[in-house]
């Protein structure tokens, strides 16, 4: 599992639905008072989770600010700009709180119930020191002194019905994180703002890469490295949705600039194939993109993004390399289930260009690759059956980069900016 990682480096209608919802979501945090627990754990090593958790996820944003700006484009003026501001306060500490729960999940905890009246007693007086007094026994006991609401990272983006959307609301807030809201607030301000890093001064990043164009494809270079990726799911689902790649350095760290394409996109309307049956669809991407190391960074929705910077999985490109990243499935229930080894849909994509298909291989994916978090959510992807990057024994780039400074794929069309996202 992902944990061993880590240190090292809409509203729903139904009330129960709601809960069962809340109780292990990516979008939202466990409902009623609750705490977090894992066997054999005491107080101090619950508190430094924690801060490392707030550290970790403290430049993750889950406001309304895109919609906020369109409002005021169309003429909402300071009024759209005030509404906005709430809906952004209100959806952050929403999705701070749906963070911090995913991450302490990650690092093996669970979380445990209480009842209304234990919630009640424990919450006055409210200084962290007097709940966390209270909340020590019940994290130190031998087993949990509650129901469980929802265990320890399960890997739920690949294999379970985590979705990207817009946070949840809050009920409320884990007591756990309120006992260690004095250690967590001093740690964020400690380590101050995190911004993500920008190219050199006077230079431009060139743009990502997209999916070739259908009648593209035919000509595409043999000489050329490239990736092949199908998506299936509803239309609600599969529309909005985005994978972005990201090329790594030698020691797994993500290239900021040097001067090849670092970054490409795989979703939107940009497609290679396409096939619809009523609401279902089925899209097809083949995308050129510069040899060396490549993780699955991202999962976007619309303007929601999960940073798999708790653990990515990546695959390595070579020269003249094409690679069937596999067919992810988007089912509504949710999750975004990748079947990477059936090279017959590869073939199928890629058949109006022969040179491709003849020569095509499934990716080799390897689990574990960590960044900072930045987009509305932090969380990890695992392949299955995958293994995992050890950090230590991380040396030379597994392929050097060849093509040309500032070069792009042939008809990209992605907007070109200064900072790599």
């Amino acid at each position: 599992m992902y944990k061993q990682y880590f240190s090292a480096g809409a509203a729903v209608c139904a009330g129960l639905f709601a809960v069962a919802a809340n109780a292990q979501s990516l979008t939202g945090s466990s409902p009623g008072f609750h705490y977090f627990y894992k066997a054999g754990a005491n107080m101090d090593q619950h508190d430094a989770d924690l801060v490392a958790c707030a550290v970790a996820t403290r430049a993750l944003v889950n406001g309304s600010d895109a919609m906020t700006g369109i409002a005021t484009a169309a003429g909402g003026g300071l009024a759209a700009a005030l509404v906005g501001a709430i809906i952004d306060n209100n959806e952050n500490r929403q999705g701070a709180a749906a963070n911090t729960e995913g991450c302490m999940a990650i690092r093996g905890w669970s979380v445990i119930a209480l009842s209304e009246a234990q919630g009640r007693a424990m919450e006055e007086p409210s200084d962290p020191a007097s709940i966390r007094a209270k909340l020590a026994p019940l994290v130190e006991a031998a087993a949990p002194q509650g129901s469980t609401l929802r265990g320890p990272f399960g890997n739920e983006l690949a294999i379970g019905g985590f979705k990207v959307g817009e946070a949840r609301d809050l009920e409320e807030v884990s007591l756990s994180v309120r006992a260690a809201r004095d250690k967590t607030d001093a740690a964020v301000a400690a380590a101050g703002d995190l911004k993500p890093p920008k190219t050199p001064k006077g230079v431009k990043a060139p743009k990502p890469a997209k999916a070739l164009k259908a009648d593209d494809l035919a000509g595409a270079s043999p000489a050329k490295s490239y990736v092949v990726f199908r998506a299936v799911g509803d239309s609600l689902d599969i529309n909005g949705t985005e994978l972005t790649l990201h090329r790594l350095n030698a020691d797994g760290t993500e290239v900021v600039y040097d001067g090849a394409v670092a970054v490409a996109k795989i979703g939107g309307i940009r497609r290679t194939g396409k096939e619809k049956t009523g609401s279902d669809r089925r899209y097809d991407y083949v995308v050129e993109i510069p040899p060396g190391r490549w993780k699955v960074a991202t999962i976007t929705n619309m303007a929601f993004a999960a940073d798999l910077c708790f653990g990515a999985p990546a695959f390595e490109v070579g020269k003249g390399d094409v690679v069937y990243l596999g067919t992810m499935t988007m089912p509504k229930a949710g999750g975004y289930a990748l079947e990477e080894r059936n090279l017959d849909v590869a073939k199928e994509i890629l058949s109006p260009a022969p040179a491709l298909a003849e020569k095509v291989r499934a990716a080799e994916y390897t689990n574990g690759f960590l960044s900072d978090c930045f987009g509305s959510y932090a969380y990890a992807y695992e392949v299955p059956g995958a293994p995992f990057i050890d950090y230590n024994q991380l040396a030379q780039p597994v392929a050097a980069v060849t093509q040309e400074p500032a070069e792009s794929p042939a008809e990209n069309d992605g907007a070109q900016s200064d900072t790599i996202p």
